[in-house]
């Protein structure tokens, strides 16, 4: 990234880098939080040589990682009067954004590793040696359908209804 001339330079700087240390800890890699990461804390239209030139990436990282993030429905094409360049723009809405990446995290890590347990508790029932594997299996099973219910549930709640969940969160954190 180019070095920062004031203040707000600074801050979105050191946003974009802490996100691109997020992705990496999330299995996105770091180019694609920091384009996100820039788009969204910036608030404005960026064309791909503009976000080329301000994270020192090449054209091509920043096209296939801006294909990527469209398809999630994180950043969309944007226009600008008399602009003839494509523009792009982060989501703005936090939660479309969090629905979003929870959709994809689902799809990417908790079904499959769904799929593997269900796999392993199928070949655990076939063979009596398994057998004293069943129980850590099971136990991780019951864990991650758990964690897929509430995903899940997640994923159809609209806007409005996060209110919902946040009365829900409050009375969880409410001192006895």
């Amino acid at each position: 990234m180019n070095e920062p001339a004031n203040t707000s330079d600074r801050l979105v700087n050191q946003f974009v880098e802490h996100w691109g240390q997020m992705a990496r800890a999330w299995g996105i890699n770091t180019s694609m939080g920091e384009l996100f990461a820039l788009m969204y804390v910036t608030g404005t239209a960026w064309t791909a040589d503009a976000l080329k030139d301000r994270l020192g990436v090449s054209r091509g990282n920043v096209s296939m990682n801006l294909r990527e993030l469209m398809s999630w429905g994180v950043v969309h094409k944007a226009h600008r009067p008399g602009e003839r360049r494509e523009l792009f723009r982060a989501e703005t809405d936090v939660w479309t954004l969090f629905r979003a990446i929870l959709r994809e995290r689902k799809r990417r890590e908790l079904d499959p590793t769904l799929k593997l347990l269900d796999e392993a508790a199928t070949a655990i029932t076939a063979d009596p040696s398994l057998a004293p594997l069943g129980e850590r299996v099971d136990a991780l099973k019951r864990f991650f359908r758990t964690t897929d219910s509430l995903a899940s549930a997640l994923l159809l709640l609209g806007p409005g209804e996060l209110d919902e969940i946040v009365e829900l969160f409050k009375r969880v954190d409410a001192p006895a």
